[in-house]
């Protein structure tokens, strides 16, 4: 049963990861994070972000006969891969997916050519570095702004004390 927006978000079921707002990039990292450890897979999908991905599996094969044999390696294909391998290369998918997905359009068009989760996850912190107020600059903000709604009434304030 197909349900709309409304009523996915009434009752609680929401699939999409937080859309990441420049201005609050911090909470988001702890957003994503959450929602990335929250999926089935969750704990390799967190690894896949922080780290590199996971090789792609290979195999050992004997050829020959005799003194001839010979030992070559070469990738697995997609039957001889164990439940494991399989689950860590959907990890390594469902974490781009799970970023990409939660990037603004102008941000993801910037990031469309990075090929791990790891370097889409770097990157976002390159571009958010700075774009965020630090609490510096935000106590600086307030006390202008105080300073400025003060100074409003400061003409007010002398002629009651006359």
């Amino acid at each position: 049963m197909a349900t709309n927006d409304k009523e996915s978000s009434a009752t609680g079921i929401d699939n999409r990861p937080p859309m990441l707002e420049e201005s609050d990039f911090e909470s988001w990292k702890i957003r994503i994070e959450r929602y990335i450890r929250g999926k089935p897979l969750g704990k390799l999908i967190w690894k896949s972000v922080k780290n590199e991905p996971t090789p792609y599996p290979t195999i050992t094969v004997t050829t020959g006969e005799g003194e001839q044999q010979t030992q070559v390696t070469r990738e697995k294909t997609d039957e001889e891969f164990t439940e494991a391998e399989n689950n860590k290369e959907r990890a390594d998918i469902q974490a781009i997916n799970i970023l990409s997905q939660g990037l603004p359009r102008h941000i993801f068009i910037t990031l469309n050519q990075t090929e791990t989760a790891k370097e889409i996850w770097e990157n976002v912190e390159l571009l958010m570095q700075g774009s965020g107020l630090t609490k510096h600059q935000k106590k600086e903000t307030l006390f202008d702004q105080y300073e400025r709604f003060f100074s409003m009434f400061k003409p007010i304030y002398r002629k009651r004390r006359i």
